[in-house]
């Protein structure tokens, strides 16, 4: 039915995101520093990281915003009463 295909996209979202923060890329910036960088300062190194973090915030943000619109669309389409139709 409609309402799981729904409920199965979020659930997919869901764990989407949660890949996002447990893949540990979100914190590679802490492990930044002179002896790891590649680019023409450790700074720029450090910046990039940063980029990426708020990147991948911003994507993990916005699978689970989706999957909880999925939800409450799945929510609206079960409280809405059936008919039946007698012949």
């Amino acid at each position: 039915m409609q309402v799981e295909h729904l409920r199965a996209r979020a659930r997919a979202l869901r764990s989407t995101a949660g890949l996002v923060v447990a893949s540990g890329a979100i914190d590679l910036y802490r492990l930044a520093g002179p002896e790891t960088w590649v680019g023409p300062t450790p700074e720029a190194c450090v910046d990039a990281l940063l980029t990426a973090r708020r990147r991948l915030g911003t994507a993990h943000d916005l699978l689970t915003d989706h999957a909880r619109i999925l939800d409450r669309r799945a929510d609206g389409l079960e409280l809405r009463p059936t008919t039946l139709t007698v012949t």
